[in-house]
């Protein structure tokens, strides 16, 4: 004879989104290193007065790909147009385990 079958919970669908808690986008430390790595940028245009010879830039564009990497490494929480101290609730989109056929 077989056993009876215990209630189970119901199968509940995982959410869509997470809930995250941004920073303002003033207190980020990758937007302030990309804003300095622009303004180092335009000072280098010929139309704009030289102020760094156009032979450095691709060590800028070296500097620039490398701090964006160590920042990512440090920087994991959204930013928000918000004022600096404050924090944000920002929906982000749930990611799920690739299926054997993503693979």
């Amino acid at each position: 004879m077989s056993e009876p079958v215990p209630d189970l919970a119901p199968i509940r669908v995982p959410p869509v989104t997470v809930k995250y808690w941004s920073i303002s986008v003033l207190s980020s430390r990758t937007m302030w290193f990309n804003a300095a790595n622009f303004l180092v940028a335009v000072l280098s245009l010929t139309e704009v007065v030289t102020l760094i010879p156009p032979r450095y830039m691709p060590v800028q564009a070296a500097v620039v790909a490398i701090g964006n990497m160590w920042l990512r490494t440090l920087t994991v929480r959204p930013t928000a147009f918000t004022l600096p101290g404050t924090t944000t609730a920002v929906a982000v989109p749930r990611l799920t385990p690739p299926t054997s056929s993503e693979a």
